[in-house]
């Protein structure tokens, strides 16, 4: 931070009192400032719904996305382990009933957190995972697919969405130059 001293004007405080003033106004801010490290958050459907839709929405290779109860995107016994799935998939334009790019991002809630912590140790050997983010029994899963957006990248604002909740467990494409895109040609 810089300080400008020596500005005119009448009526001004010594350069000690001012000193002086600006520590205890740093001292008060640093109370009231809220810590560093917010506590974590719990991982939601609605919480990976909200950053998926505004970040897979808007990418140029997915005409019409949405988030269904499909199972493409989570093999056996991880399926038959969950509670509650949503997968998001894209297609060519709304009302297709077969998607062009299915289960590009995954919610999974396990009935146990050692169900998740295996699903996503799974992950690392799974030839279409770009990464998983494992948080107590919940799991949500980037996938490969034809999509441009950095899927690393969104993972770790699903993350920051949460407050930092979870580990981020690399799948074989994490260090692809765009994670998870294949391209078309």
């Amino acid at each position: 931070m810089v300080l400008a001293a020596g500005c005119g004007g009448s009526g001004g405080t010594s350069h000690a009192a001012a000193k002086s003033g600006a520590k205890s106004g740093a001292k008060g801010a640093a109370k009231s400032a809220a810590p560093v490290k917010a506590a974590p958050k719990k991982l939601t459907f609605d919480l990976v719904k909200g950053v998926g839709d505004t970040a897979l929405g808007g990418d140029r290779a997915c005409g019409y996305g949405e988030w269904n109860d499909g199972t493409f995107a989570i093999g056996k016994p991880y399926s038959k382990q969950t509670t509650f799935y949503r997968e998001y998939s894209c297609y060519e334009k709304k009302g297709e009933l077969f998607p062009n790019a299915a289960g590009q991002m995954t919610y999974a809630e396990f009935g146990t957190p050692a169900q998740a912590t295996a699903y996503g140790n799974y992950t690392k050997t799974n030839i279409s995972a770009v990464a998983v983010l494992v948080s107590e029994n919940t799991a949500v899963t980037m996938n490969i697919g034809y999509l441009t957006v950095n899927k690393m990248t969104l993972l770790k604002q699903v993350q920051a969405a949460c407050g930092g909740c979870g580990t981020v467990i690399a799948g074989p494409h994490a260090s692809d130059p765009v994670p998870g895109h294949v391209d078309k040609s």
